[in-house]
């Protein structure tokens, strides 16, 4: 009778990677490095776009404000307002030149 001889599979691939395929090995871990490199660069590099975006818009909002409260300073500061409110507000009046008033 002739006896059935059982190998182990996994035994075999690695003496036979170990012996013959070194190469093969080393070809397949620099491939597995590079592919996982590729995608590492690929999320950081969408992750400073979307960053790079926020960013656009923070600015597009901080230079209409700006530009808002540069209008608000302008009719703030304009002399026909501050005249008004000199008068109306504050009751001060233009002195004649005639006069001589001092204030002490």
């Amino acid at each position: 009778m002739m006896e059935k001889k059982q190998y182990n599979l996994v035994s075999i691939i690695y003496d036979d990677l170990y012996l013959y395929g070194k190469w093969q090995l080393l070809l397949l871990l620099l491939v597995l490095t590079s592919a996982m490199l590729v995608v590492l660069v690929t999320y950081k590099t969408r992750s400073m776009i979307i960053d790079r975006e926020k960013l656009v818009l923070k600015k597009n909002n901080l230079d209409t404000e700006w530009r808002s409260l540069i209008l608000e300073e302008k009719i703030l500061s304009h002399h026909n307002r501050i005249e008004r409110i000199a008068i109306d507000k504050l009751q001060m009046h233009y002195s004649e030149l005639t006069q001589d008033n001092t204030l002490y």
